[in-house]
């Protein structure tokens, strides 16, 4: 009897936190669920402009002067949208899409909860330099962009599936001069 009393009470104390927790009408239109739906269309708008790769401008715009950016591969950590400026630099690379309305991105999941948003997908084929970047080693991608409360990305962490020729070149960084050495390429001075 005991045992079943134990039982009714976990049973009912359970479906009241379910209920609790559940959505309700008056709850989806919370300061914090409108934040978030924030965070989801300023990072859809985000991914947009990365894609298209027409706007340089517009895409500096969606982050904040101390950006931390952290690409995972390639182990490099930047602390300013001026070392992200230099590391991305659209403007002066060898980047072409195959059509100007070819899409550079396929996003194939966003996800937001409170301030994050993450995305999945992957790069479509481009040239680079002259050459063809198809699909031979997967070309995928996720995304974490944290936004502050005025909707501007603080930090951002890339972890892109690479060409086995830039990972062989960051083993081979690391072999000859360490982790935490900036990559040669990357000119970081002002």
């Amino acid at each position: 009897m005991i045992r079943l009393i134990k039982r009714l009470i976990w049973g009912s104390a359970m479906l009241a936190i379910s209920w609790q927790c559940s959505p309700d009408e008056s709850s989806t239109n919370t300061p914090n669920s409108s934040y978030e739906e924030a965070v989801r269309e300023t990072a859809t708008a985000f991914f947009s402009t990365f894609s298209e790769r027409k706007d340089w401008e517009k895409l500096l715009s969606f982050y904040r002067a101390d950006l931390q950016f952290h690409d995972i591969a390639l182990q490099l950590e930047l602390d300013s949208l001026w070392q992200f400026e230099r590391f991305y630099n659209w403007p002066d690379t060898g980047f072409h899409k195959l059509s100007p309305e070819q899409e550079h991105l396929a996003i194939e999941s966003l996800v937001v909860e409170n301030s994050t948003a993450v995305v999945r997908g992957h790069l479509n084929p481009f040239f680079y330099y002259g050459q063809r970047v198809d699909t031979d080693w997967g070309m995928e991608f996720t995304i974490w962009l944290y936004f502050d409360q005025d909707l501007k990305i603080k930090r951002q962490v890339d972890w892109f599936e690479y060409d086995p020729s830039v990972v062989e070149s960051v083993l081979t960084r690391y072999k000859t001069q360490g982790v935490e050495k900036t990559p040669d390429w990357l000119d970081l001075s002002r």
